[in-house]
């Protein structure tokens, strides 16, 4: 049984720490070391500076960017730069983004959810993750005993019945900025009881799907366990046992899930002739030759191609350096999936993910899936003209262009208890951190 409970919701006083637009930050895993150090420059209140504080050399155990940030952190609640609700409440958040047709709104909720061991199957994970990123969350979730920003799941509303409610709320927002990508972000208080009751019934009886956030999942996960163990005794109401997070509704046609394209290098004994005849055993191959004016319109041909595709069959774009031409690479049988991964649920199987890191990488290229999280010869990047210029450059050996993963088979593949490899998904908008927080003690 899902528990998600309302929280008093802890803001920057705008009238003390600046515009809003000076003070939120992206998700601190797409953060780059430039992009940290300009968040730092752009305001003395950014939330940056407790998200994912700057090291310095001369970090110590007990001065390093952990600690500073719980030191600002009772320095801005001492001085009302952040200031706490009087009342518990759920957080109405509300991403637009898009033009013309392509325009969107995804409207959800931000709660607290009480947290569960994987294996009740009461929230579903959908990834494999790292070890590194749990690491640095849980030495900042042991200093500040807060959480700045929230898990990004799913949760199935078929009757509309959260829907209502969230989309009955048409006053202006509590607070509303518009990031540097474009996207407006609005949040507005929900601290009617009956709502809250309402909402939390429906979630009651439903898995939860982590979207986007894994790593601070098994991060509250161990921190739970952590403080369980040292306290001896617990009666289960404790902060430590609930996680934020943003719950979208699965029905939503705002979801958005953009794809991760695949940069390979540092491959040894690669002979593009020889790994194009062992694709040809497994796939129905056509190629694109192009010239440096024709380059552009025959990429989205590809990209078109693969999108047409994409409910109906299993294609792929390649492009290997030194080469004037893009590939379709269409999977002749699903079939070939159930030898090569036979362990896997089929759902699993199925996944376009799935059969480009087993299939292709691990099994004609060699590159075993237990290497592949560690980033050795495979680069994630979720934008085409990028990963395009990585092998225009000599970076990269082969490119391969993705479609998305849809919003389906995560929920498949999530309600079978299997998890997809690395960066199978990527889910747009990001949320911002800053714009509500919450203590856990």
């Amino acid at each position: 049984m899902a528990t998600i409970i309302p929280f008093k919701g802890i803001h920057f006083d705008l009238a003390r720490a600046g515009a809003i637009a000076d003070l939120v930050c992206p998700p601190y895993d797409i953060i780059s070391h430039e992009q940290q150090q300009a968040l730092y420059r752009r305001s003395p209140h950014n939330v940056i500076r407790l998200e994912y504080g700057l090291e310095s050399p001369g970090d110590t155990e007990n001065d390093n960017r952990y600690t500073r940030a719980a030191s600002t952190l009772e320095e801005w609640s001492r001085t009302g730069i952040l200031k706490q609700d009087d009342q518990p409440a759920f957080y109405i958040y509300e991403m637009e983004f898009g033009k013309g047709r392509k325009h969107q709104k995804l409207r959800g909720f931000i709660c607290m959810v009480r947290i569960e061991d994987y294996d009740s199957g009461i929230v579903k994970p959908h990834e494999t993750t790292l070890s590194g990123p749990k690491t640095d969350r849980l030495n900042l979730l042991r200093s500040c005993k807060a959480g700045f920003s929230q898990i990004y799941s799913l949760v199935s509303d078929p009757a509309g019945t959260i829907g209502t409610i969230l989309g009955s709320v048409t006053e202006r927002p509590a607070a509303e900025v518009k990031a540097a990508d474009g996207v407006v972000h609005r949040i507005w208080t929900l601290s009617d009881p009956r709502a809250i009751e309402i909402i939390a019934g429906e979630v009651r009886d439903r898995p939860i799907f982590i979207a986007d956030g894994h790593h601070r999942y098994d991060t509250a996960l161990n921190y739970r366990n952590e403080r369980r163990k040292a306290a001896g005794s617990v009666s289960g109401s404790e902060g430590f046992n609930y996680v934020p997070m943003f719950l979208a509704r699965i029905e939503d046609p705002g979801l958005v899930i953009l794809p991760a394209h695949r940069a390979l290098f540092n491959l040894t004994d690669f002979h593009p002739k020889r790994f194009e005849e062992d694709l040809n055993k497994y796939f129905n191959i056509e190629r694109i030759d192009f010239t440096k004016k024709s380059e552009a319109a025959d990429r989205k041909t590809v990209l078109d191609t693969m999108a047409h595709r994409a409910d109906h069959g299993h294609t792929f774009g390649m492009r290997i350096k030194g080469e004037h031409s893009y590939y379709l690479l269409t999977l002749r049988n699903e079939a070939d999936m159930d030898a090569i991964v036979p362990n896997k649920v089929p759902a699993y199987r199925k996944l376009d993910v799935s059969i480009l890191h087993h299939l292709i990488i691990d099994k004609l290229l060699g590159i075993r899936m237990d290497t592949h999280k560690l980033g050795l010869n495979i680069e994630y990047i979720k934008d085409a003209d990028e990963v395009i210029n990585r092998v225009e450059t000599g970076q990269a050996e082969v490119i391969f262009l993705m479609n998305p993963t849809k919003v389906h088979e995560v929920k498949e593949v999530a309600m079978a208890g299997d998890r997809m490899p690395q960066k199978a998904t990527y889910f747009s908008p990001k949320l911002l951190t800053g714009l509500v927080m919450n203590k856990l003690e």
